[in-house]
């Protein structure tokens, strides 16, 4: 849409016989109209049935184990730290890796794949990497958020993200109260990470309790547990507590763009325990499915929301103990996986032979789901994922 004003020459001369506050006036008047032309020049998006957004990161979760669920070199071996073998083998392995995968997480392989795509299986020559260089979990997230490398962040240290994330232009541009876009996380850096501007996306994150004019019971009483439960780390706590604080928020406010950081399956494996790695992510696997049937049996959720999961980084080879790691001179610590899972994505599953797919992708897709344009505002944030968004 094109607006053309054309002035004559009496039209100059009657502004130039008016005093100069009128003329101001006029000039805020025309730039007021000059930024309503720019929105309405704006491309508009092609319509999506994606009215809501769960982005989901399940931390360090290697593609090995989601695609070829557990690993013999961990789980038979010394070096996975496994303390009861038996209870492993019994519970994980099985004789190929579809029914290990599908024994580790079941409901991601039997019914929640269905609804969409995966990225990252090597063993199909399908690619999902990190972008940065540091191969830690600070700067992964800033990708997943901006949609680009921050080379300001280099490592985990609390320091507020330097460019406008995803979750804070959604917001904006779909002009949401703050009980609409927000994040419940295990590990409490995110309040610097989901927001350019400090507490401009609602963050509940590590042991902080869920503070409201009028809690629930099941609040307080998740509150309570967050504050009298031993802490196995001093930074992250337990993903049940995570999920159980946002799902019941999400039944509360029913948010448009909810995030969850899960973290478990990353410091068990800093810890050197690979069973409760593969604990760990069973557990996720029951939180999706427990949100995702009561996305299903909620009218305002069923058929018009698409979860995006993807872990942050890789981690290193089971050879060896470079799986306990992540670092740039720990090889395969890159290689991530990525899945997109809604009404508008195809139905295509795990996919094979694809281009090369970064978890910076994720932040544009995130946005053209809900009929935005990300790079509008984010010039350097990657295209979205391709294949993610059916014609």
């Amino acid at each position: 849409m094109t607006f053309i004003f054309f002035f004559t020459q009496g039209d100059q001369a009657m502004l130039k016989r008016h005093d100069k506050s009128w003329t101001v006036g006029l000039e805020n008047l025309l730039g007021g109209l000059c930024l309503l032309l720019a929105i309405l020049n704006t491309p508009v998006l092609g319509q999506t049935s994606t009215k809501n957004i769960f982005l989901i990161n399940i931390d360090g979760l290697r593609w090995q184990e989601l695609f070829t669920g557990a690993d013999s070199l961990l789980l038979f071996t010394d070096r996975g730290g496994v303390k009861d073998s038996a209870a492993m083998v019994e519970k994980f392995w099985r004789d190929t890796a579809h029914e290990r995968r599908e024994a580790l997480m079941p409901f991601f392989w039997q019914e929640l794949i269905d609804n969409g795509l995966a990225y990252g299986n090597r063993n199909l020559h399908s690619y999902a990497r990190v972008a940065n260089d540091s191969l830690l979990s600070y700067p992964g997230y800033a990708e997943i958020f901006t949609g680009y490398v921050q080379d300001e962040i280099v490592d985990n240290s609390r320091i507020q993200i330097p460019a406008i994330t995803v979750l804070e232009f959604v917001k904006a541009e779909l002009k949401l109260a703050d009980d609409q876009v927000v994040a419940f996380t295990s590990w409490d850096l995110f309040p610097f990470a989901v927001s350019h501007t400090p507490g401009a996306i609602y963050c509940n994150a590590g042991f902080a309790p869920v503070q409201a004019k009028k809690l629930t019971a099941e609040q307080h009483l998740l509150n309570r547990l967050q504050e009298v439960l031993p802490k196995q780390w001093p930074d992250v706590r337990y993903d049940a507590l995570t999920f159980y604080q946002g799902l019941e928020f999400i039944k509360q406010h029913q948010p448009r763009v909810v995030y969850f950081h899960f973290g478990e399956t990353d410091d068990w494996a800093h810890n050197g325990r690979y069973d409760q790695v593969l604990e760990a992510a069973h557990r996720i696997d029951e939180f999706l499915m427990e949100l995702w049937q009561w996305v299903q049996s909620n009218r305002r959720y069923r058929g018009a929301t698409t979860f995006i999961l993807s872990s942050d980084h890789g981690r290193g080879s089971s050879e060896a103990d470079g799986w306990k790691r992540h670092r740039p001179y720990i090889k395969e610590s890159e290689y991530t996986w990525i899945a997109v899972l809604g009404p508008d994505t195809p139905n295509l599953g795990e996919l094979a032979n694809t281009e090369t797919v970064y978890q910076m992708n994720i932040a544009a897709t995130l946005a053209q789901l809900l009929g935005l344009d990300f790079q509008q505002v984010a010039p350097k944030a990657a295209d979205p994922l391709p294949q993610a968004i059916g014609p």
